[in-house]
């Protein structure tokens, strides 16, 4: 069985809390128009929301991402030639890079201990 507008719309007004006592009191046309809209605004939402979603995974996610990480290895480049430099190396030279390397590799040590405690492989 299916329902026509007109009883749609009154099941509207029930809903609603509207009493119903004969068809001149439901304001049919109102209501028909009121779910219209409110079908129109609902797809718009839909859109819109479908829009920024697909920006933030092409777009935004991967470049913050990438930002990050960036960010991240400058950090780290800056705190190994601070390091360095204060134990008598000059930048740019051998026992600098040597001392950088070495840096590194307690960094990946710690990071895998860490992982290791946390039962992360």
């Amino acid at each position: 069985m299916t329902l026509g507008r007109d009883d749609a719309a009154r099941l509207v007004a029930r809903r609603l809390g509207l009493r119903i006592r004969s068809s001149r009191w439901v304001p049919v046309e109102a209501l028909r128009r009121f779910h219209d809209c409110g079908n129109q605004v609902a797809w718009a939402a839909a859109a819109v929301s479908a829009l920024l979603f697909l920006y933030g995974v092409i777009y935004a996610f991967p470049n913050a991402r990438h930002a990050a990480l960036q960010q991240e290895r400058e950090v780290v480049e800056q705190e190994n030639r601070t390091f360095c430099e204060k134990h008598g190396m000059p930048f740019g030279t051998r026992e600098h890079t040597v001392c950088a390397e070495d840096l590194m590799d307690i960094r990946a040590n710690e990071r895998q201990r860490t992982l290791d405690e946390l039962g992360i492989f």
